[in-house]
Parts: C-alpha cells; structure tokens; sequence
C-alpha cells in the first residue's frame, strides 16, 4: 500500500493515464491504432502536397478559420429509421464520435504544418482568439483541431512529460446572441423569405420534377418529405450512421447516396437564394471578419499580435458564408469541411489582399476559390465591395420584421 501511495504522489498522470484506460467504453466506431499511428506519417507527407505555401511576393498577416464540426453521431432521425431506438453509446445523440476526434486532431496538424512559417513555434494567448458556437460537437471539435495545432513538447509551455496536450481558452457567444457562427437566432423575417423561395417558379419546377423521389422517400421513411429540406434531414441522419458504422436498411442502396445527393445540396442553397437572406446569416460573418481585417491593416487590432482567429461551427455556417461571398458549389457538405480567409500584403506596395481556400473532404486537397468580378488575390476594399449588397446595414430587430407576404410552417433541415 506504501508503495502504491507513493505511485500516485510522484507519479500522478502515469495514474491517470492507467485508470483512465481501464475505463474505456467499447464503441462501434473505435479508431483503429493504425490510423491513430499514420496521422504523424500523413501530416509529413501528404499535406504538404495538399497545403502548399502562399505567394512569395507577399507576407502573410492575419488568417480567419472556420470550419464544420467533426463526425458524429445522428442528430435525430426518421420514423421508420430500423436505429431510433439506438443510445449512441458511449457518445449519445448528436455528438463527437471517437473517428470524429481522430480526424479534426489530424486537421489541426495539417494547419500547423501550413503555418508553420507564419505563427510562432508554439501557443501564445495574444497571438490566437479560439471561438466556438454553443454546441458540445462544436466546443469538442475544437478542442481537439487545437491539440493537433499546438502540441507543448519541447516548448516553453510543456507542462508535463506525459501528456502532449495543453488547455487553450475557447471563447463562445450564447445561441440567443450568435449571429455569426450559430446563425440561430430568431428571425421571423427569415423564415418568411425561405417560404417565399419555395414559391419562386424555378424552386417550385425542382420540387415538381422530383415528386416521385419525394413521395417514394416520404413512403419509405415515415417522414413527410415534401422540400429539398427533408431530403437534406434523411440524407444527414444516414450519413452520420454510415459513417458511425451502422449498417443501413436495404433500401438505401436505391436512394442514397446519389438519387438523394443533388436535391438535398439544394437546401443550402435555398436557404441562401437571395441577398436579403444571405445578408440576415452569411452577412454578419463577413462583416465582423472584414472589420478585424482593416483594423489589422490600420494597425488597431488587439492584441497588436493577433494572427489567427480559428472557428468552429455548423454545415450551414460554412454554407451561408460561401454563399455570401457568391462562391457555394452547391453540394453536401462533409463533417469537417474548412474555409480559410488569409490576409496578405504585397511586398512592393501597400496593397493588402485577401484568399479564400475550401477544402470539403478532410482528405482532399485545399481548394482556392475565386470571388466573381475578382481576382483569386482579391483586393480588401474590393472582397468589401463585392460584399456590400450582403453586409448589414440596419439592427437585426429591424431586418427581421416579418413583412406577412406569406405564413406557414418554418422550413429548415436538421
């Protein structure tokens, strides 16, 4: 007994690791340790094929990062669903799987290796501001891209010998107040203007066209799939099975993926179909963002050696802000899928500039994007220009008044 005292005196982590271990809850979708294993062999290799340097006539001098959550487990899901009485566990509904952890914990080696040259070798507060939305797959999500960002060994902040980790602030906006990253606050205006595209000739001949697959879905499901929005709600809760490991019911083979892919991806982008709309949810992102972007130009930014802010939201964060700069490639959106924002200055002159990557599958290749009527360097006042028929120009109170052109049911996916 002395001796295992002294066992947890000197040596409490090695403790905690041991009993931490012993208590581990077998889950389906259990990383194996080869993956677990190659994650330092592809970050060496792989991405920086994937990743490559930005423009050598310039200097990189502030990056924006926001990203969907990692894998998880369904939300919820469909009546006829052979899994709804399924408790997840160990994770629950809705939550960060084990292959979840493993693949945003590869994603923030992956920015390491990109920003190496950029940031320093290691974590400072002032340099980095972490935000979430107020969702545990969100905060969880991020704190493992940020283990795989910043690892301590062999830095001024390691702490312990056993532990290649470090607690790094992750800041958050309550949902009733987010309007950048959760997008969730109450807007009745909103929901008014998605019943009025649902009613716009072109929407309305989509939804005609497949009536077949909608009613054959609402048949098989249980579910009343009358929109592309229900189409996104059974194709999400198959997806996160699927990639939890479950098996899925026969029928999917005739629908899912690809009869289903095209009309689900329609929900993102009628949910951002017109500038009104993009304005009440994309909008406020680029506007915020734009604003640390001059302040950093203006030399007004605080801290002063703020580099980075990093994010981590939902699919339709990521979808409503590339559909307000007029970029959204109308398709599903992967678990971890990733913008980057990164500010430049040319090195022969003041003009700074801005580039836009995307990268959807978390094993592809990072993919710039181009602003239409600009460059793929596009210059800040002109990003800014572009954006200002979407940029709030009135309180949110005031933009959300519902004008009564139509009244029904709120239309929305998971």
């Amino acid at each position: 007994m002395r001796f295992a005292s002294l066992i947890f005196i000197f040596w409490p982590h090695w403790w905690l690791a041991f009993t931490t271990k012993a208590a581990i809850v077998p889950s389906l979708d259990k990383p194996s340790i080869e993956s677990i294993e190659s994650i330092q062999n592809q970050t060496q290799t792989k991405i920086q094929f994937q990743i490559q340097a930005g423009d050598t006539n310039s200097t990189l001098k502030l990056v924006h990062v926001v990203f969907r959550h990692g894998p998880r487990t369904p939300v919820n899901t469909y009546p006829k669903d052979p899994h709804i009485n399924n408790t997840y566990e160990p994770y629950g509904w809705g939550h960060l799987t084990n292959s979840g952890k493993v693949e945003l914990y590869k994603i923030g080696k992956q920015l390491r290796q990109r920003y190496k040259d950029f940031l320093e070798p290691y974590y400072k507060p002032d340099m980095i501001h972490a935000q979430s939305t107020e969702s545990p797959r969100t905060l969880m999500s991020l704190q493992m891209l940020l283990a795989g960002f910043f690892p301590p060994e062999n830095t001024p902040m390691e702490w312990s010998y056993l532990l290649n980790w470090q607690p790094i602030p992750i800041y958050m906006d309550r949902e009733e107040n987010d309007l950048r990253l959760r997008q969730m606050v109450p807007c009745p205006r909103y929901d008014e203007a998605v019943r009025e595209v649902m009613n716009f000739p072109e929407v309305k001949k989509l939804h005609e066209d497949n009536s077949k697959l909608l009613q054959e879905l609402t048949e098989i499901t249980g579910l009343n799939v009358t929109y592309a929005h229900d189409v996104t709600n059974v194709f999400i809760s198959l997806h996160a099975e699927q990639s939890y490991g479950l098996k899925l019911p026969q029928w999917t083979k005739d629908y899912y993926p690809d009869r289903m892919r095209s009309l689900a991806a329609k929900s993102y982008q009628y949910d951002a179909y017109t500038l009104e709309l993009r304005k009440l949810k994309g909008g406020y992102f680029l506007d915020h963002m734009f604003k640390e972007m001059q302040a950093k130009v203006a030399g007004t930014l605080e801290p002063t050696n703020r580099k980075m802010f990093i994010m981590c939201g939902h699919d339709w964060t990521i979808a409503n802000v590339l559909a307000a700069l007029n970029i959204w490639l109308d398709e599903m959106l992967s678990f971890s899928a990733l913008i980057a924002f990164e500010l430049h200055q040319r090195n022969d002159s003041d003009e700074y500039f801005v580039e836009i990557y995307f990268q959807n599958d978390p094993n592809g290749e990072l993919k710039q994007m181009q602003v239409p009527g600009c460059g793929k360097q596009c210059p800040l006042e002109k990003i800014q220009e572009l954006s200002q028929n979407v940029l709030p120009d009135a309180p949110y109170e005031q933009l959300c008044t519902a004008k009564g052109t139509i009244e029904g049911a709120r239309i929305s996916y998971h």
